[in-house]
């Protein structure tokens, strides 16, 4: 089984997680922080090499009816250029995630949880959330 690397796009960071190789458990990676699009691309290619990841999951921010706008055409960009260095992406709805972000890491006891935290939260969540709701085979498809 292959390792799935799941992505929390942000202009200025990007949350990571990466589930283990049988796909049971998922764990936030260090928060990136970025100053363009171009470095995003590059750093998220270079985690899903170094962590062996078969299948990039890229949040989509998309509007709360729907519909795609800005953020969400940027995130398509970054899963584009992640495809392009040789990876399987698939875009997941990521609304509301960095608010269940922020609720988990208060239950944790983190008051004031920081914004690098809640991008790695968020990640783990969509990561989370791939792997409780797919079948165990054809993941990388």
């Amino acid at each position: 089984m292959s390792r799935i690397l799941a992505v929390d796009w942000g202009t200025k960071r990007v949350g990571m997680a990466v589930s283990d190789p049988t796909g049971l458990v998922a764990r936030p990676l260090p928060t990136l922080g970025v100053r363009n699009a171009r470095e995003a691309s590059e750093r998220v290619l270079a985690a899903a090499r170094e962590h062996e990841a078969d299948l990039v999951l890229v949040g989509l921010p998309l509007n709360m009816d729907g519909s795609e706008g800005a953020s969400a055409a940027r995130a398509r960009e970054l899963g584009e250029a992640v495809a392009a260095g040789g990876f399987a992406v698939r875009y997941l709805d990521e609304r509301l995630t960095s608010e269940a972000a922020r609720d988990f890491l208060r239950e944790r006891g983190e008051t004031r949880p920081a914004p690098e935290r809640v991008d790695q939260a968020a990640a783990l969540i969509l990561l989370e959330g791939y792997l409780a709701e797919s079948p165990r085979e054809g993941r990388g498809a």
